[in-house]
Parts: C-alpha cells; sequence; structure tokens
C-alpha cells in the first residue's frame, strides 16, 4: 500500500518536534537578523560621526582663518594645496577619500588631489551650504557617500569627500559574518530542536504507548519516571491513572461475570430487549422454556406474539411496576413478568423474567387432591364409627339390648380405629420424610440379616393365607449403611402387598444380593398383578388399583409411596414390573457407597 506524500507531510508539520525544530531556527535567524542589522547601522552611524567629528577638528577655528589669509594671495591656491596637504594625513586623505579646492561662486574644483574626480565632481547640498558661507558638515547614512565642506574666505570651498568604499568593505565582512553564524545558528538549532524536542516526546511517546496497550487491554506495562517536572508528574499521574483504571475494570469484569454466571445458571429464564424490541440478552433457561434456538433477528412481538403487551405497549404502559402475563409452551406452563430498564434518563428497553410453574401447579393439584384424599379417607371410617355409636345409643335408649350386636358394633369401631390410627401414622411418616431437614439416620448394618428377619416374621401371615414365602440370599453378607427401622418398614410394606394379592397356594419369592457399588433385594410373586395402565402411579398417594379390596385388606393407599421415599432418601430405587393375571416383581436398589467410601484411602495410598 502506498503512502500519501501529501499526508505524510502533514504528520510531519504537525509534530511536535518539527514545531519545536521550526521555532528554534525562526528565532536564530530573527535574533542574528536583528543584530545584524543593528550592527550594520551603528557601524555606519559610527563613521558618519568620526569622519563629521574629524573634519571639525581639522577645520578649526584657527585652520579657516590662516586658510582665510592665504587666500587673499596671488597664488592662493597653491598656497591653500600647500596648508592642506600639511593635514592631509590627519584627515586620512587616500585613494577613497580626497579634498578640493573650490570656487565659492561657482562651485566648481579648482583643484583636487584625484584630478579625475573632480572633473565629475557634483554639487552636493554640503557644497551648497558652504556656498552660502555656512559650513557643510550634515551626513546621511543611507547616502554613497561622506562629505564636508568649509567656506574659504570669499573666494574658495575647502571640499573632502569619502566614497565610503572602506565602510562598505566593513560592511560587507560583517554580513559575510552574519550570514556565517546564521548558518551556524540555524544548524545549532535544528540540532538543539532535535534534542529538546526528544527530550519531551520521549515521554509522550512513552504515555502514547501506554495509552494504545490500555486501549488493547494490557495494563501491566509501566512508564520509568525520569525526571521530577511537569512531564515526570504527568508520568507518574498516568501511571496511576492505569492502576485504577485497571482495577476498576477488574471490578466491572468481576461484577459482569457474577452477574452472567448468576443469569446463566438460574433456573428462571431471563430475557432483555431494547426500546425497539430488538433481543439483547437471553440466558440458557428462557432459551429451553421458549424453545429458541437461534436469536438472530428475533424480536419482542415475534416471541411473545400470542400475548400481550406488544413492545411497544409495554413500554408505555409497564410505568414503575411489573406486568404478569401466563402463557403455555407445549405441556409447560410459563409465567411472565414485564419490567421497564432505563439508561441515561430514558427508557432502555424491556426485561422479561420466565418463571416454569408447571411443577408449582402440579403440586397445587396433588396437595389438593392429598387433601381430598385424606378427606375422604377420614371420613369412611369416621361415618362407620358415628353410625355404630349412634345404632348403640339408640338401643340403649330403648332398652334394645342385644350382646352380640352391641360386641359387633364394637369390634366395628376398633377396626375402623384402628383403620384411622394406621393411616394417621403413614401420613406422619410421609411428612416426616417431606420435611425432615436432617435426613435419615444411618447406621452400619446386615441386609441380607434384616432381609431374612422381615421373611421370618411374614412367614406366620404367608401360611395363615396359605402362601409360600421364601428367602434365598446370593451373598451371605450384604452390609448397608442406611436407616435400619426405615428399610425393614419398606421390606414389610412390600412383602405385605405381595401377601395381600396373591391367592392360596400362590408363591412368594424374596431374594438379596450384589452387584458393583449397589445392593439389591427383589420380592416376586405370582399373584394377581397389576394392570399396565395403573402401573405410572403406583407410587402416588392414596392411588388403589383396586380401591375396595385395598380397603377389605386394610390397607390406607400410602404404603408404596411411604416406600419409594425412603428408598429416595437413600439415594437408591425401586422399580416395580407386573403382568396382569401372572405376578409382580419388585426390584429395590440402594447404593453402598464403598467406592466413594475408598477414595481418601486410595488418595492416602497414593
Amino acid at each position: 500500500m502506498k503512502k500519501n506524500p501529501s499526508k505524510e507531510t502533514v504528520k510531519i508539520k504537525s509534530s511536535i518536534s518539527y514545531k519545536i525544530v521550526a521555532m528554534f531556527v525562526v528565532l536564530t535567524i530573527s535574533v542574528i537578523i536583528v543584530i545584524g542589522t543593528f550592527m550594520i547601522n551603528r557601524i555606519d552611524a559610527f563613521y558618519h560621526d568620526e569622519f563629521k567629528t574629524l573634519m571639525l577638528n581639522v577645520y578649526n577655528d584657527e585652520f579657516c582663518r590662516q586658510l582665510a589669509e592665504k587666500s587673499e594671495s596671488e597664488n592662493a591656491v597653491e598656497l591653500l594645496r600647500e596648508s592642506i596637504d600639511a593635514y592631509s594625513g590627519q584627515m586620512g586623505i587616500d585613494s577613497f577619500r580626497n579634498y578640493y579646492i573650490l570656487d565659492i561662486q561657482t562651485g566648481k574644483a579648482l583643484y583636487g588631489s584625484n584630478p579625475d574626480l573632480s572633473k565629475t565632481l557634483e554639487i552636493t547640498p554640503n557644497i551648497i551650504s558652504a556656498m552660502n558661507k555656512k559650513v557643510g558638515d550634515s551626513t546621511e547614512t543611507n547616502s554613497s557617500y561622506m562629505d564636508f565642506a568649509a567656506p574659504i574666505g570669499q573666494k574658495f570651498i575647502v571640499y573632502v569627500k569619502d566614497s565610503k568604499v572602506e565602510i562598505d568593505s566593513v560592511v560587507r565582512n560583517i554580513l559575510t559574518i552574519i550570514f556565517l553564524s546564521l548558518a551556524l545558528g540555524m544548524f545549532l538549532s535544528v540540532v538543539f530542536g532535535i534534542l529538546l524536542s526528544r527530550t519531551i516526546i520521549s515521554p509522550i511517546s512513552s504515555l502514547t504507548r501506554k495509552a494504545q496497550k490500555i486501549t488493547s487491554g494490557d495494563f501491566e506495562f509501566t512508564i520509568d519516571v525520569k525526571s521530577s517536572d511537569e512531564i515526570g508528574l504527568l508520568t507518574e499521574t498516568f501511571n496511576d491513572m492505569a492502576v485504577e483504571l485497571n482495577d476498576t475494570l477488574k471490578q466491572i469484569q468481576s461484577e459482569k461475570d457474577k452477574v452472567e454466571t448468576i443469569l446463566k445458571h438460574m433456573a428462571d429464564g431471563v430475557m432483555a430487549f431494547d426500546s425497539a424490541g430488538k433481543i439483547i440478552h437471553i440466558n440458557p433457561a428462557a432459551k429451553k422454556l421458549m424453545r429458541i434456538h437461534k436469536i438472530e433477528n428475533m424480536a419482542f412481538d415475534d416471541i411473545f406474539s400470542d400475548t400481550d403487551p406488544k413492545i411497544s405497549q409495554a413500554i408505555i404502559s409497564t410505568g414503575s411496576s411489573t406486568q404478569e402475563r401466563m402463557i403455555k409452551r407445549a405441556n409447560t406452563e410459563i409465567k411472565l413478568y414485564f419490567a421497564k430498564f432505563r439508561t441515561k434518563e430514558k427508557t432502555g428497553g424491556i426485561v422479561v423474567v420466565l418463571q416454569d410453574i408447571t411443577e408449582q401447579r402440579r403440586l397445587d393439584n396433588s396437595r389438593r387432591e392429598f387433601v381430598a384424599n385424606v378427606s375422604h379417607e377420614l371420613r369412611t371410617p369416621l361415618t362407620t364409627i358415628k353410625g355404630c355409636a349412634e345404632t348403640l345409643l339408640n338401643s340403649v335408649e330403648e332398652n334394645d339390648f342385644d350382646k352380640e350386636t352391641f360386641a359387633n358394633f364394637l369390634n366395628i369401631i376398633n377396626n375402623e380405629s384402628d383403620r384411622m390410627t394406621r393411616l394417621v401414622k403413614d401420613l406422619l411418616v410421609l411428612s416426616r420424610l417431606d420435611y425432615s431437614k436432617k435426613g435419615v439416620k444411618k447406621e452400619k448394618f446386615d441386609l441380607s440379616a434384616l432381609v431374612e428377619n422381615v421373611v421370618s416374621k411374614q412367614s406366620i401371615n404367608a401360611k395363615a393365607a396359605h402362601l409360600t414365602l421364601t428367602y434365598e440370599p446370593l451373598s451371605s453378607e450384604l452390609y448397608f449403611n442406611g436407616d435400619r427401622d426405615a428399610i425393614e418398614q419398606v421390606l414389610v410394606n412390600i412383602i405385605n402387598n405381595a401377601i395381600k394379592y396373591t391367592g392360596s397356594d400362590g408363591k412368594i419369592y424374596v431374594t438379596s444380593g450384589k452387584m458393583y457399588d449397589n445392593v439389591y433385594i427383589k420380592i416376586k410373586d405370582n399373584g394377581i398383578g397389576i394392570p399396565k395402565e395403573d402401573l405410572p402411579h403406583i407410587f402416588e398417594r392414596f392411588y388403589r388399583v383396586d380401591k375396595a379390596r385395598s380397603r377389605e385388606k386394610g390397607g390406607t393407599g400410602l404404603g408404596l409411596a411411604i416406600s419409594h421415599d425412603i428408598i429416595a432418601a437413600h439415594g437408591g430405587s425401586i422399580k416395580i414390573d407386573s403382568i396382569y393375571g401372572a405376578g409382580t416383581e419388585v426390584v429395590i436398589i440402594l447404593p453402598t457407597g464403598e467406592k466413594d467410601a475408598q477414595k481418601p484411602q486410595i488418595a492416602e495410598n497414593k
């Protein structure tokens, strides 16, 4: 790429170095010209004054009287010549300075020390003064000669004329010296100007480089302070400014990173739009909620096309408070909060906060269903108890007392009370699992021995129902760190369900073993099974596949929900596979935590 010469010239002329050198050169030329002019004028004036003084000293009154006496003689010109020749040395008569004897009437030269020049002698103002009987001693510095005329008697004038050749020679020599001095001065001015400009420009160049590095984001470069003058103070101040600016930018960047990290990992979506509706920020949660993959050329009205307000309406009407809207995306319910933000005393745009309230709505519905189920489950035994109690009271009042009927009603009241007790107990267990902040208590125990103990206790119920309950451990010892009582409750619940829903002569198999870092327990039966459509809801609270039969068997509908929450609290999983009419298999998997427990030991061994 070719450089533009005119631009380069402008750049050079605008530089400080050029200005300083030019200033020194102009100053030097000005000083030398002023001094040279003053010297020439003073020398010229000095020669004129010296010439006049010399002539007046020579042609004093006494000498002029003597010449006047000789001018009366017959050979007056010869006598005057001899007298003036006697003073020629004193007058400085030479080839450049000559004297003449003139006729006072005509001004014509009668004699001259230079006969050739006497023929072309001009009448000067001083000669005219002498013709008027006055001494002509006026001098003009700009004239090409110096002259002096003195009247002698009534007939003659003594006239001295200097051609100023000697003065011109001196002036030429002085001019030569002045020009040489001017050339040397200009050279020295350029040299000293460059040196001085470098002294000034060097720290300025350093400041410029520092500023360029700051512009590119490098704040580590510092400038050495080499002087204590104003430039040194400026350099030190600039270094301090760079440090403060670096700290300020780091703080701003830190705050920006914090905000970006918060927005990036927020569960709620955040979107920002400028006053024209163009999207300027969106976090990952908002992209996921709104199903947005590309944000290029997307605007507020495009994203929220199915809801109000539009961007113009939002900016005008939002005010200082937020607006709320509800939208749906697929199966997700989203709550929107619209709020304006301002920049430099004017509206900058709109911020939209998006909250996924699908789970909240589901929990609210589940809570309402749970309350309704609890009310329903409590109302049934309470109604039965109240009916039996009223019947007994009527029998007592009417004295229609039947011992067998009375005992039957009391037995019903007792059974319903037991049922309510079980229901409340299960609700308390669920409440403890939902709201306990301490979590499950943990102790190390042999899970295989626990399963064997539970199976042994449930064998009585199995025999009463004409069932075969067997336990086959695949490992002799299965040590597990967890809540022994809670795990026992899970096993009791599941084995009880297997006994309740397996017909006579049925079989229930229980096994346990270890796989990798997990222990597992399987309970399999050949009972009535669970319909396929009911399997996804089997762990929901108060859910019953056969409600009538469940109540008949004394179930509360909370056993599997409690079991699921207990296993989840231990970090495990419970899975039910069933074929309706063929049987059910329940698999419980629990992590032993042995791998995590070995990590510190392995690290220590390393």
